[in-house]
């Protein structure tokens, strides 16, 4: 249920092993994401989001589609889908890597992990991915392996996570660095835990094949985490607006280049090889950013603190100059924060800037 109506599941919109979990434990509102259930509030935003940032919680993250590449050339279809250099990639690491268009629009911005030599997964953010690498793959005769997999994804995060992890694990998890992975033995099946997630709480993702052993270490989770107060939960919009965290789809589409959402760094444009959209980011970094993304903090009388606005237009003296996004109440700075996309020369006169019924707003960093 969302926002008072249902959503069907179809052929289309695809429940996952642990939609009844979800269920049991309460989940209020699902959005669909990548054509997948994706819970976004149980208890409420604020009291999911206070339980998130004091304790760990289990998330149902399987709306994460993995795609697999491997084959004699997948390094090199690799290095020409991505603007980031794959080159010094090597077994257990996983890179954050945006993927853009001929034109240098941003496609997705997935996380990569790296299974071994010319064999890779690919976690995707909200849009159809498959088609293109297949497409790509073809047409620029690779001739790698593409598919998209059935495995499942669930993360444990919150500030306790590391301390569960280390009691259903074992030490060999202790070390487990940012952005790095390992594969463990778990029921006669193997799985992989990664340093990764969608929120700044620290915390993991666990990638599993099988659906009934995922269902097991769903319920072993969860009653090993009763000592650290563990509840089923979601990525938390409050705790990601809070922490900078943009999201495909909202703060960065097809519009935008990697550029325009402060992703430059994960572009590496001083390279010896090609890749799609690299003469168009060459060319915008010489010309410069049209575009920014800051962050912004306004009061505004509302009954229901619970509720978020989206896409809402930014004027100056009554002329549209960008718009606003993921806005949202947050208990750390008492007022609504959002992300306010908009041209570079914003922060001239602030005075001049309004957003709702003439809200004025204030700029934060997003650094």
């Amino acid at each position: 249920m969302s926002n008072g109506f249902f959503i069907s599941t179809s052929n289309r919109i695809r429940s996952t092993p642990f939609s009844s979990r979800n269920e049991l434990a309460g989940v209020k509102n699902y959005t669909v994401y990548n054509n997948t259930l994706l819970p976004t509030v149980f208890k409420s935003l604020k009291e999911d989001y206070y339980h998130l940032i004091e304790n760990v919680q289990l998330w149902d993250v399987c709306a994460q589609r993995i795609i697999e590449v491997k084959g004699s050339k997948s390094l090199s279809l690799m290095q020409y889908l991505f603007c980031r250099d794959f080159s010094n990639i090597s077994s257990g690491k996983a890179y954050y890597a945006p993927i853009v268009n001929f034109e240098g629009g941003l496609l997705n911005d997935p996380v990569v992990f790296c299974i071994a030599d010319n064999h890779f997964l690919i976690s995707l953010s909200d849009s159809d991915l498959f088609n293109w690498i297949s497409a790509i793959n073809n047409s620029k005769e690779f001739y790698s392996e593409v598919r998209e997999t059935d495995i499942f994804t669930i993360a444990i995060q919150g500030p306790k996570s590391e301390k569960l992890a280390q009691k259903i694990f074992g030490k060999e998890i202790q070390n487990l660095k940012y952005f790095n992975f390992i594969k463990l033995p778990f029921n006669e099946e193997e799985i992989m835990i990664s340093k990764t997630g969608y929120s700044k709480q620290s915390g993991y993702e666990i990638l599993l094949i099988n659906p009934n052993k995922a269902i097991m270490l769903w319920d072993l989770i969860m009653e090993k985490g009763k000592e650290f107060k563990i509840r089923v939960g979601c990525p938390n919009m409050i705790e990601r607006v809070e922490n900078n965290l943009l999201s495909y789809g909202n703060e960065m589409t097809l519009k935008d280049t990697p550029y325009d959402c402060g992703l430059g760094n994960f572009c590496n444009l001083d390279s010896d090889y090609e890749f799609i959209g690299k003469s168009a980011l060459v060319k915008q970094k010489k010309v410069g950013f049209a575009k920014d993304i800051y962050k912004i903090q306004f009061d505004y009388k509302s009954e229901n603190k619970q509720v978020f606005f989206n896409n809402l237009s930014v004027f100056k003296e009554d002329v549209e100059i960008g718009t606003a996004t993921s806005i949202v109440w947050s208990p750390k700075y008492g007022k609504y924060i959002g992300f306010l996309i908009a041209s570079k020369n914003i922060t001239n006169n602030l005075n001049d800037y309004y957003i709702l019924d003439k809200v004025k707003f204030d700029l934060l960093s997003v650094s």
